[in-house]
């Protein structure tokens, strides 16, 4: 029995000090529980901390590896951001930022080269912000992409050019970009695309049957609205009031699941979100699986998809920074490298993502993009198609 009692304590003091000695990194993360997306947040915390804990359990503990997950309240605000960053970077040394959008963006992206930092942020990216040699990455291409993908198909089905209306927000500067690269994609491929003309209105509309009326006026087959929830509320009610019918495209801040919450998804039948991680409810999606078996909290769909794609990425990268490095000598050089130097595929990021490359030249993955779609069938938010829609070329803008 003594010996038994001896070998059971030589057996756990071998596994305390095999935790003891597992090397730990720190992923920093940006959240918003108290400002225009505290109530998504909960659920895109949770994609983060469900992926970070499922990896730690498996692959880091083959490693030897623990990432420690710090999530910062950082209220989508720059001025709270750039107040935070400083004891982050001093207090947590981390080897990667998880961002959330815009906020981090527009305060980050000047100091993360200097930091050695690098920031992977699971939004879109936007054409303003799509220089060379930055540490600011997303996980999807820009808005305009995304788009284009879906146009592509739409175009392709019809057979003839496919005729875009866009409503837009003139003094916000990440709205404008949006029409500005389907423009751009207009005048790349003219044979396939036309911009009709663009209607210019307020984030938060009362009205918008003076700009949907002079939008329907091109008989174009889509609408673009790619800012707000409120203007595809009113863009949707002017088309009631005015008798005429022609989908909608969103994006993902503003798309399906966010307008359905105002409007019943009756009214919304044909309408578009376009974006480039898989869409939740996808036929087969391992990173699904991980996430149910995985969550303490939250609910799976749009936006945990989301956070969960930005978590498996940054999960791939840190492990390439290890077989590359060591585990005991990843930095946030190390981790910058390792996301310019290899291919991530579709498998190992549980088909949440696309196969994805990056280097120095853009801010999103760089070859061919990819993207996918939703739109409501039947009352009900079903995926486009369970494929990638291919993305045509698009220059920078």
């Amino acid at each position: 029995m003594r010996i038994k009692t001896i070998l059971a304590a030589g057996v756990l003091g071998l596994g305390m000090a095999n935790a003891a000695a597992a090397q730990t990194y720190v992923f920093s993360a940006s959240a918003d529980f108290s400002g225009p997306f505290a109530d998504v947040m909960p659920d895109a915390m949770s994609g983060l901390r469900a992926t970070v804990d499922w990896w730690n359990a498996t692959t880091g503990e083959e490693l030897g590896v623990n990432v420690d997950l710090r999530i910062h309240d950082m209220r989508y605000d720059a001025s709270v951001i750039a107040r935070t960053w400083p004891t982050i970077l001093s207090s947590e040394n981390p080897v990667m930022h998880l961002g959330f959008g815009s906020p981090d963006l527009t305060t980050l992206m000047g100091r993360l080269p200097n930091d050695r930092v690098p920031m992977l942020i699971g939004t879109a990216m936007v054409g303003l912000v799509w220089q060379p040699d930055g540490w600011h990455f997303a996980i999807r291409p820009t808005y305009s992409h995304e788009f284009a993908g879906l146009f592509a198909h739409l175009q392709e089905e019809k057979g003839d050019i496919l005729r875009i209306a866009a409503i837009s927000t003139q003094n916000q500067a990440g709205f404008v970009d949006q029409v500005n690269g389907v423009r751009q994609l207009a005048a790349e491929h003219p044979d396939r695309f036309v911009v009709t003309g663009t209607q210019w209105a307020d984030t938060s509309p009362v009205s918008l049957n003076a700009q949907v009326r002079s939008a329907l006026a091109d008989d174009p087959d889509v609408l673009l609205v790619g800012g707000t929830t409120a203007q595809v509320i009113a863009a949707t009610n002017a088309m009631d009031e005015l008798g005429r019918r022609v989908p909608i495209v969103m994006s993902t801040h503003n798309g399906l699941y966010e307008v359905a919450k105002g409007i019943p998804l009756e009214r919304l039948e044909g309408f578009y979100s376009a974006f480039s991680f898989a869409a939740p409810g996808r036929a087969e999606l391992p990173m699904r699986d991980i996430y149910l078996e995985h969550h303490t909290d939250g609910e799976w769909g749009l936006i945990t998809a989301q956070s969960a794609a930005q978590a498996i990425l940054a999960l791939r990268v840190l492990e390439r920074a290890i077989a590359d490095v060591g585990a005991e000598n990843v930095t946030g050089q190390a981790m910058y490298d390792a996301l310019l130097a290899h291919e991530y595929t579709e498998e190992e990021l549980m088909g949440v993502l696309p196969s994805l490359s990056f280097d120095a030249t853009a801010p999103f993955p760089v070859g061919d993009i990819v993207a996918t779609a939703e739109v409501v069938r039947n009352g009900e938010i079903v995926g486009l198609t369970d494929d990638w829609l291919p993305v045509p070329p698009l220059s920078r803008w």
